[in-house]
């Protein structure tokens, strides 16, 4: 089975997202605006 993304750490941004803690909406935008701006896929 191929993998649908290359294994990674979660930046500290994806950690706070992922974590699912009450993030208001302009904190939400300020931590999209740190994200990565292409996916990671395999190569």
């Amino acid at each position: 089975m191929p993998l649908l993304a290359v294994p990674y750490r979660p930046s500290w941004v994806e950690h706070l997202i992922l974590s699912n803690r009450h993030i208001l909406a302009d904190q939400m935008a300020f931590l999209k605006s740190h994200l990565p701006k292409r996916p990671r896929r395999p190569t």
